[in-house]
């Protein structure tokens, strides 16, 4: 079957479904889309969300539900998410509201973003988050709650988190961690870059690769 990712690089969402396909494995053709494009996913979902599967049976835009088609094997063990959802979405809700604010004002300046879509992104984000240079004054704020979480949960943290063996839960933590590895004024602590890192050889996962090497098939090389 014939596989095409519409994403953007920094999306947690859009890094899940890429962790997913590398763990299982799966050749795909990358298609990094501007932020600032809204008639493709428009077009294929009727909604402006990324990522979005296009493959035989049509176009997925969620990406619980891209990782359940494409883990035809259940390899990641979707059932642990749905026996503990409340306790994984409570932790990466609590992660992401201290790594978005961190790093929105970073990733516009990452390879993906241009002057158009930079300025679409930033007007967006604004709307909701408040202004980039305010986040940044608070930057402190988010990073001393950001620690306190890590320093929690590291005692989670076997192999795997929760478990000895890779699964979903490692996907979806990962997938929104990641983002700060761009951020200058922060660095994981040796147990939490190992275990980031452990994630990231299993499932062939490059943060930019897939800019460098978008629309065109990606190989895989073990």
């Amino acid at each position: 079957m014939s596989y095409t990712l519409y994403h953007y690089v920094h999306c947690p969402y859009c890094i899940r479904v890429r962790l997913a396909l590398g763990f299982l494995q799966v050749s795909y053709q990358s298609i990094i889309l501007p932020y600032d494009d809204e008639d493709t996913p428009l077009n294929l979902c009727q909604k402006k969300m990324l990522p979005i599967l296009d493959y035989s049976d049509g176009a997925k835009n969620e990406s619980l539900d891209i990782i359940s088609i494409l883990d035809t094997k259940n390899s990641l063990k979707m059932e642990r998410y749905f026996e503990k959802k409340g306790l994984i979405d409570n932790l990466l809700k609590e992660i992401g509201s201290n790594v978005h604010p961190l790093c929105m004002p970073y990733w516009i300046y990452t390879p993906e973003f241009d002057s158009k879509s930079r300025k679409y992104f930033q007007h967006k984000k604004e709307a909701s988050k408040g202004p980039f240079h305010k986040l940044i004054a608070k930057k402190g704020i988010y990073i001393s709650q950001l620690e306190t979480i890590l320093a929690r949960e590291k005692k989670q943290l076997n192999e795997f988190y929760l478990t000895e063996d890779v699964d979903i839960f490692d996907i979806l933590l990962c997938s929104h961690l990641w983002g700060m590895y761009i951020f200058p004024e922060f660095q994981f602590d040796d147990i939490w870059n190992k275990y980031l890192q452990r994630v990231g050889k299993l499932c062939e996962f490059s943060y930019h690769s897939d800019f460098w090497h978008s629309n065109n098939a990606r190989p895989f090389n073990r």
